[in-house]
């Protein structure tokens, strides 16, 4: 499915989750899951990326063979699809070219969120463009996996990064849960289901002959046996 879907179903309150999804697991659904729970989404659109600037290509499987074990991972879930957007652009992936794509076919009054871990967030400064990021989406930071509570030390140093290498006058909220802008989208600090796993992980328990069915959809274990992936 791909970027036109959006304007089709109209749905106003959209979530942008990015990834190499290299593969995709079972914590990239469980944290979906809360998001969609605990924040005012109408969907969230996985976006695999083709050709990630931080990420040693030689370590991703095919775009096509990602995009597929999206589609199975995700399955027939009425708020969870994917997005193919950056695997049909060509060169590197660059976050603010999705989300102008994405915002110009909501429909009016529609919002994005761009979902993110905090890991990923933290480096954020280095992303291109990431002053305008700021300015065309809000985001929806989720907390660290292995303990899936944001602390208000974290969510100091979280105010503290954000005001210092994006722009000065963010600040926490009064509930301590967002931090707000007068010219700036907001950024919302939400704390999802801890789940320790990455796929590199995954990755690596594949070459070394392990099972990893605990880890990802029956249909992507199957997806990557049949297609040799991770070999």
């Amino acid at each position: 499915m791909s970027i036109p879907e959006i304007n089709r179903e109209a749905p106003r309150r959209v979530g942008l989750f990015g990834g190499t999804f290299n593969p995709i697991h079972q914590g990239h659904l469980q944290v979906a899951r809360d998001v969609l729970e605990r924040a005012p989404l109408d969907r969230i659109y996985f976006v695999p990326s083709a050709q990630p600037p931080h990420k040693n290509m030689g370590k991703l499987a095919p775009a096509d063979d990602r995009l597929a074990m999206v589609r199975l991972a995700l399955g027939d879930h009425p708020h969870l699809r994917v997005c193919d957007v950056e695997l049909k652009r060509s060169g590197p992936s660059y976050s603010i070219d999705t989300v102008r794509a994405c915002k110009a076919e909501l429909p009016v009054g529609g919002r994005l969120y761009f979902v993110v871990g905090v890991d990923a967030f933290l480096e954020i400064d280095t992303w291109n463009a990431c002053d305008r990021l700021f300015e065309e989406t809000a985001f929806i930071v989720m907390s660290r996996p292995g303990n899936g509570q944001w602390s208000p030390e974290m969510c100091r140093r979280i105010e503290d990064y954000v005001s210092a290498r994006i722009a000065p006058g963010y600040a926490l909220s009064l509930a301590g849960d967002t931090l707000e802008h007068t010219r700036k989208q907001p950024v919302h600090l939400l704390s999802v289901t801890p789940m320790d796993i990455a796929s590199r992980q995954i990755r690596a328990m594949i070459r070394q002959g392990q099972a990893i069915d605990a880890w990802v959809a029956p249909p992507v274990a199957h997806y990557i046996q049949a297609r040799g992936l991770y070999r």
